[in-house]
């Protein structure tokens, strides 16, 4: 029985890699909640309705992105590779 081996191009990547993309989608998130809510002091009327939802919605949107783990690409990719030999497993 051979052990399954990984190619370069399936591995997931790194927790740090993916850390980063995380916080910088969550950074984005948060600096569009700061945008809304400056523009709740400066929006007249009943428009001031979109800048409160977006403070009230966006923390919600950004948690849940933060927390998102992409691993089914790295699965999908795993699961096809699997049948190709690797060439540790070549015998002559």
């Amino acid at each position: 029985m051979n052990p399954a081996t990984q190619s370069l191009t399936s591995l997931p990547a790194s927790p740090n890699e993916e850390r980063k993309s995380r916080l910088g989608q969550y950074l984005i998130a948060m600096g569009l909640r700061l945008v809304c809510l400056f523009l709740c002091f400066i929006t007249p009327g009943w428009w001031i309705l979109l800048p409160v939802a977006g403070v009230v919605v966006l923390p919600l949107v950004a948690v849940g992105l933060a927390n998102v783990v992409n691993s089914s690409a790295s699965k999908s990719l795993r699961t096809r590779e699997s049948n190709v030999p690797s060439l540790t497993s070549f015998t002559p």
